[in-house]
């Protein structure tokens, strides 16, 4: 279960949609000084109280596989929701455009005049080469990046620590604890959602146009004889590319395809054999993204509503659950073991048992 990759698209056109990215070092940094953490999550499910290495932040299993904790005080324990804890919400859409246009003209012209040994023959050739190049560029973009953070989970009080656990803490030290059974735990989730878009098009036209014409004039014994050629070469290029990306951490296709490939990443090429249906299957699905980023709030609410959670509500260990694998729980709430009362007493008396 490592931390979420959703929203983390590898694309020149993408940087600025892309969600703030866990930088390892203050999170070390962060970690040494036994700071609360903030870690970016997806659709697994991640039960409050568990333990958490943060050492081993960047591999695949950075939870504890034992807790030092007493699973029925923390079944009991009061799991609150409240809306007004780190609520915030935003929208913004750009669009830009550029048009690039470029023409070309070249005209030449040659003549050359042979006159031979032998008197009788004179001959003389002219031509001219003429070039038309025009060529168009189009660029189109239109982005968009909603985000809600629609309130938190945590535990009413800090867990309290097994007999076996206080006794390790005593004999072995909390290093020693930290190893065992991870120098954090999981105290809270927040619940909200992310969604980016982009929909870029570029389009390129290339027109060229070559005239070449030769005059072959003899002269022999007086009379002319005239030939003339013409050749003319005309080359067209086009082409144009349609292209959306996005991820929305609400929806559970994408996040699967996320632990495979890093983002969720539709490309679209559209080009002048493109059939009918890929332009219809790309708007339908511009319309879909644009129609979920602006509901982003209500369809947090809804998945909520759907598990019976409101602000002030009591919340079970299997609905934290239910709302991590629905998608709304973005990010993870880790405190130091070091804060917990049963740690604290343990570092100013002698005699905790």
């Amino acid at each position: 279960m490592a931390p979420s990759t959703v929203g983390h698209i590898s694309d020149p056109d993408f940087p600025s949609l892309n969600l703030p990215e866990l930088e390892e070092n203050e999170w070390q940094r962060l970690a040494r000084a036994g700071m609360p953490l903030i870690l970016p999550w997806h659709h697994e499910a991640v039960r409050l109280g568990t333990g958490y290495h943060s050492n081993l932040q960047l591999t695949p299993e950075p939870w504890a596989t034992e807790t030092p904790f007493d699973l029925g005080d923390l079944l009991l324990q009061a799991k609150i929701f409240r809306s007004e804890q780190g609520s915030t919400s935003s929208f913004v859409s750009r669009e830009t455009s550029r048009k690039e246009e470029s023409n070309d003209h070249t005209e030449l012209g040659f003549g050359v005049g042979i006159k031979p040994a032998i008197p009788v023959i004179e001959v003389s050739v002219k031509g001219s080469y003429d070039k038309q190049l025009a060529e168009n560029k189009d660029n189109n973009k239109k982005s968009v990046r909603s985000s809600c953070r629609y309130g938190c989970i945590d535990l009413e009080i800090g867990p309290r620590l097994i007999a076996e656990a206080v006794g390790f803490l005593r004999h072995e030290g909390l290093e020693a604890f930290k190893v065992r059974y991870g120098d954090y735990y999981l105290a809270g989730l927040r619940l909200g959602a992310d969604i980016g878009m982009l929909l870029s098009s570029s389009s390129y036209t290339r027109t060229q146009k070559d005239n070449v014409t030769v005059q072959v004039q003899a002269k022999v014994i007086g009379i002319k004889k005239t030939k003339s050629w013409e050749d003319n070469f005309s080359k067209f290029d086009e082409n144009c590319n349609i292209k959306l990306l996005g991820y929305d951490t609400l929806c559970v296709q994408a996040s699967h395809k996320s632990r495979q490939a890093g983002s969720i990443l539709t490309i679209w090429h559209i080009g002048s054999d493109a059939h009918a249906k890929s332009l219809e299957e790309l708007q339908k699905a511009v319309e879909e993204m644009s129609t979920n980023s602006e509901n982003l709030i209500e369809r947090v609410a809804d998945v909520l509503k759907k598990h019976g959670v409101s602000n002030g509500s009591f919340v079970t260990f299997e609905e934290c659950e239910e709302l991590c694998r629905e998608g709304v729980v973005v990010e993870l709430l880790l405190m130091p073991m070091a804060r917990l009362r049963d740690v604290i007493k343990w570092q100013y008396y002698d005699n905790i048992v």
